[in-house]
């Protein structure tokens, strides 16, 4: 618990640091583009576009999910899905790309992974009002409910910082980590119902519960329910007590392996 309250110290100490080096590292990550930062926008519009395309209209013939119309449905999963695949890539990654710049400028290296994961946050709330317009304009606006998807984008964000300080740790030390890192992010997009439905899968019961101990499973369903049925029994289920603990025990031992090694990053450079 000292080293979880050291991360947290830090954090609030340095909030208006971290809150400036997100805004620089959105704009350092599209400097140069004719373009600029409109592809933050315009990279997810051009997947949604194929992935409707291939899987909307192509093998479902257009056909609704569960009364929702599949662009609707699709565009709720892809697009919280976007923030988790580029915060756990690029928390991984966070600290080894950082270390140059963090030995010239005095902050702690703790607030790296903070940062990183909230400039992807910050996309993801622009994305986040294209989502809300597709929702009304596909659904209607009486199914949305605006507290359990703020419950959602919140977890999701937590989650993302807990895990980044366990992958960022391990990937600065050892490197192959990053490379495993995005391996197990490329599964996950397809044992996470973001495109399918398990319900309608003819999955084994055995396979089900194995993909709902995922929990990602629990926030792109959540991002759906809150959205698309204006539901909050995924709230009060014991999945909320299974996702926090998994949270807890992520900023545990991130927290613990963070505050050892990091006098030793330097070195493994």
């Amino acid at each position: 618990m000292k080293s979880l309250r050291i991360l947290l110290n830090e954090q609030l100490k340095y909030k208006y640091m971290i809150n400036r080096l997100a805004l620089y590292e959105i704009k350092s990550k599209y400097a140069g583009n004719l373009l600029g930062t409109f592809w933050m926008i315009l990279n997810p519009l051009i997947q949604i576009g194929i992935f409707w395309l291939v899987f909307g209209l192509g093998i479902r013939g257009g056909a609704p999910v569960n009364g929702v119309p599949f662009f609707a449905w699709l565009i709720c999963g892809l697009i919280p899905w976007f923030y988790m695949s580029a915060g756990m890539t690029q928390g991984a990654n966070s600290i080894y790309s950082k270390l140059g710049m963090a030995s010239k400028m005095n902050f702690p290296l703790s607030i790296i992974p903070t940062y990183v994961i909230l400039s992807q946050l910050y996309t993801h709330m622009i994305l986040v009002v294209i989502m809300f317009i597709a929702v009304i304009v596909y659904h209607g606006i009486a199914t949305i409910n605006v507290f359990a998807f703020l419950y959602f984008m919140g977890a999701t964000t937590i989650f993302l910082f807990a895990l980044s300080y366990v992958t960022s740790t391990f990937s600065a030390i050892v490197r192959d980590v990053q490379q495993i890192v995005q391996s197990v992010v490329r599964i996950l997009f397809y044992i996470t119902p973001i495109f399918w439905v398990p319900i309608t899968a003819k999955l084994p019961f055995f396979f089900q519960l194995v993909i709902k101990l995922n929990p990602f499973y629990y926030l792109v369903q959540g991002y759906r329910e809150s959205l698309l049925w204006g539901k909050t029994d995924f709230l009060w289920s014991w999945y909320t007590i299974y996702f926090w603990g998994i949270v807890l025990i992520l900023l545990l031992v991130g927290s613990i392996i963070h505050v050892k090694f990091r006098r030793q990053f330097v070195d493994y450079l």
